[in-house]
């Protein structure tokens, strides 16, 4: 069913810009926040980045044409949201660094001649400073989402200069929304300017996610027994996801403990490191690597899990981060391990739900004592739900984006 959003009297027109590809992407904010203001009735147009679509013949090389996809929907039935994908010249990765130039066109178009009242700008160095730099001028107002530090996301040699462009958007924009406060912290620390800046937490769909029995199904799918205790990590596989030391603190344990299964469902940039770490520690009957599964799909697979974890490696990207797995975990009434993250920390606190431990022994031994310890585990379960039904429920979150909106629209 099409969830009922209150429609503002006040309609507004949005465009959203950001350098991921719309339709191939894991399903998270960028579709949610704005398939429900369409819903809300308010017009929505998505500029994206065709990254990983592989093309044929000539339009590999060369394709300036903007494709158009209006009544997109990737989360909410019945929301309509205009997709553009610009034209872009030579296949990845020389696409993303000339999309500079190839996207800039696009924007001015849209910006100049459509009457927007405002940009929603998730993206950073392939396109954000085009469309902060064209809004300033046409007197369009921008509102920079932020929900990572791109300039530590991934290695890259142009790091110094994606640095650069986030600390000119944070300075430029006329609204910095963070979906944390560590981020918000961290945005006004190099540029941001406090008194527009705030915090306002994504939301999930708490009917989607939530408590439930096994798939009987899934278990078939995946050899599960009924009495296996699943331990899970779900999510990209980034270099700072932490597997690599989970599972070797773990091997001992999973080794030894016959009913005791990791799965692991995702893939990434380090998919081969742990499945080849897997394999040297002789763990192939006990690690599950699905791979990426279809949001459809997800909630069910994370019933499977008895503890889910979270063992990202501290640093600037992950501590500036609200990982969103970890969200979805709770919802599903999972008890789940982190490492002490910044952003999250300022959402959940330690015993509501999740158990804060650095990723060292003490990570895997309070793994090991959700799985062996039922009242625990229980206490933990009955918590984790309770602790994000109010701060991400998407009745209150959609309205606290929206007045942020309007606010800056009237501002302006």
């Amino acid at each position: 069913m099409a969830r009922k959003i209150a429609v503002r009297k006040n309609k507004v027109r949005l465009l959203f810009v950001h350098e991921v590809n719309w339709s191939a992407k894991v399903v998270y904010e960028i579709h949610d926040y704005p398939e429900l203001l369409s819903l809300a009735g308010h017009e929505v147009v998505f500029i994206d980045f065709p990254e990983g679509e592989i093309r044929r013949g000539f339009s590999r090389f060369l394709d300036l044409r903007t494709r158009v996809r209006k009544g997109q929907t990737r989360a909410h039935e019945g929301s309509s949201v205009e997709v553009r994908t610009p034209g872009r010249v030579l296949p990845a990765p020389f696409d993303r660094l000339l999309a500079s130039f190839t996207h800039a066109p696009a924007i001015w178009r849209a910006l100049k001649r459509e009457n927007f009242d405002a940009v929603i700008l998730y993206g950073a160095p392939t396109n954000g400073w085009q469309t902060v730099w064209i809004a300033n001028r046409l007197g369009v107002p921008v509102i920079f989402r932020a929900i990572d530090v791109a300039h530590v996301l991934r290695k890259t040699v142009f790091k110094p200069l994606v640095k650069m462009v986030e600390h000119y958007i944070y300075r430029s924009v006329d609204h910095v929304s963070a979906n944390n406060v560590a981020l918000r912290e961290y945005c006004v620390r190099h540029g941001a300017d406090p008194s527009t800046t705030t915090v306002q937490y994504p939301g999930l769909d708490l009917k989607r996610f939530s408590p439930g029995e096994r798939d009987p199904n899934l278990l078939k799918r995946y050899h599960l027994e009924p009495h296996h205790q699943v331990v899970m990590f779900m999510g990209t596989l980034y270099r700072f996801a932490g597997l690599e030391v989970f599972i070797s603190l773990f091997a001992d344990f999973l080794r030894s403990s016959s009913n005791v299964r990791l799965v692991i469902l995702g893939g990434g940039e380090f998919d081969h490191k742990i499945r080849s770490l897997v394999k040297e520690l002789h763990l192939q009957d006990r690690v599950i690597m699905p791979g990426f599964i279809d949001y459809d799909e997800l909630p069910a697979h994370l019933r499977l899990a008895t503890v889910a974890i979270n063992p990202f490696e501290p640093s600037t990207v992950t501590n500036c981060a609200l990982p969103w797995k970890v969200v979805q975990y709770l919802a599903c009434a999972l008890p789940v391990v982190c490492t002490p993250l910044d952003g999250l920390r300022g959402l959940v606190a330690d015993g509501d739900g999740i158990t804060y431990r650095n990723l060292d022994g003490s990570f895997t031994d309070a793994v090991i004592n959700l799985l062996s310890d039922d009242a625990a585990r229980l206490a933990q379960q009955s918590r984790a739900r309770a602790a994000i039904e109010t701060a991400c429920n998407w009745d209150n979150c959609l309205k606290q984006f929206t007045d942020m909106i309007t606010d800056c629209v009237d501002a302006s």
